[in-house]
């Protein structure tokens, strides 16, 4: 196992011990830590300079640390599948911000590795997609608000009549990857039964 306090000497006492425990735990709970997110950016510098100890922590757990240099991010996916399921509504959400974002990629429509959604875009996409209404705008900041638990969006908010907009966040590529979506998609329900 990973000695916490021979990686605190080695650092000349820059770090503590709990320092490195509290990286790997923000790390875990968050699945997704941004360089500029001022939370976490002390955390992302400690995993980025232990990198292979913390590899092969995540790995213990069943899960697999990945660092993309480009978007100065670090995201752990579980191996099995043991987590807390989505909400339908929160599924559906993430579903649709994930496509938004891959179009928006092929447009080169992204700032900083971040994809800004306004609200009338995302309904019409929404509506194009999926068949039905977008939640109401309340709703839709209390599940873009569960979204930011995975570190693939956040809102911001704006000057104008919509209040605000989702930023979608790279690290979405790695949570909802491609064993992601086949994974839905070979537990997608035959009817249009809306349970959560």
């Amino acid at each position: 196992m990973i000695a916490w306090e021979r990686l605190a000497e080695q650092s000349a006492n820059v770090y503590l011990p709990a320092d490195f425990e509290k990286a790997a735990y923000q790390l875990v709970v968050e699945q997704v830590l941004y360089e500029v997110d001022r939370f976490s950016k002390v955390s992302y510098a400690l995993i980025l300079k232990h990198l292979p100890h913390y590899r092969e922590l995540m790995a213990r757990l069943g899960l697999v640390l990945t660092h993309n240099a480009f978007h100065a991010y670090l995201v752990v996916v579980p191996t099995h599948h043991v987590a807390e399921k989505m909400k339908l509504s929160e599924t559906r959400l993430a579903l649709v911000l994930r496509r938004m974002y891959d179009d928006k990629m092929r447009s080169a429509d992204i700032t900083d590795g971040e994809a800004y959604i306004g609200l009338e875009e995302l309904e019409r996409v929404y509506t194009e997609l999926l068949g039905r209404e977008l939640p109401e705008r309340g709703e839709l900041r209390d599940l873009a608000g569960q979204l930011k638990r995975y570190g693939i969006a956040r809102l911001e908010e704006t000057d104008d009549l919509q209040r605000f907009q989702i930023v979608v966040r790279p690290g979405i590529t790695d949570v909802l990857g491609e064993s992601a979506l086949h994974q839905l998609a070979a537990h997608a329900p035959g009817s249009e039964a809306d349970t959560e």
